[in-house]
């Protein structure tokens, strides 16, 4: 059901016939990623794309101080893929990571610029992408120089509703581009209480053997 998942998906986007859809599927793989796992690290080669079918990811920039600063949430029904880093020929810049025990599926860009050359529903998905990206792109441009804090916070919250209980705050408050302190300070004026721990512990995390097989928390269609 997860291919199944990914084909509704693809075609929620952009109007993809069966033959556009079998054309991509041999070249579709399912990956399952526990809590904290790289889909794609920074300094590698950006080759894959995808879309998460259960869990959350997270794209970000590690800075030389040790800091992360979060880019975007992916979670279930978006795409997962740095385009910039996909495009360009160059090492990736930023880093994409599974902050819950996700299932993506993954389809290499190659393929996808492939399909893009031979078939015109498969360029008009691609466009749509882009649009979507541009847009986005816009409108965090827009947030970070023309508002304040507390606005980028609310508007945080309304693009993350849903995900927002399970994001660390730490992530929230570089997204917003404050510190965790100042988060928490505006949290408190805001009257927003604390959250109770998330799914997939820390602690839990930590006692996991490397290499140990993946034992998804979230059950898929």
């Amino acid at each position: 059901m997860d291919r199944a998942a990914f084909a509704a998906q693809l075609r929620r986007t952009a109007p993809l016939g069966d033959a556009e859809l079998a054309a991509l599927d041999g070249d579709v793989r399912i990956r399952r990623l526990r809590a904290r796992e790289t889909f794609l690290q920074a300094g590698d080669h950006a080759v894959d794309c995808g879309a998460v079918l259960v869990g959350l990811t997270r794209e970000y920039y590690a800075l030389d101080d040790g800091r992360e600063v979060t880019r975007n949430f992916a979670g279930v029904g978006d795409y997962v893929g740095s385009l910039s880093d996909l495009i360009s020929t160059r090492p990736a810049r930023s880093s994409v990571v599974a902050e819950l025990d996700s299932v993506i599926a993954v389809v290499p860009w190659r393929r996808i610029r492939e399909l893009v050359a031979r078939h015109a529903a498969w360029a008009g998905f691609v466009a749509r992408i882009t649009e979507r990206l541009y847009l986005a792109k816009g409108e965090r441009e827009y947030e970070l120089l023309a508002l304040d804090a507390e606005a980028r916070y609310h508007r945080f919250r309304s693009l993350y509703a849903a995900l927002e209980p399970v994001i660390p705050l730490r992530h929230v408050a570089s997204y917003v581009g404050i510190t965790p302190e100042h988060l928490s300070r505006l949290r408190r004026r805001l009257g927003i209480t604390a959250r109770a721990a998330r799914p997939g512990s820390a602690a839990r995390r930590r006692t996991r053997r490397p290499g140990a097989p993946l034992r998804s928390s979230t059950r898929s269609s």
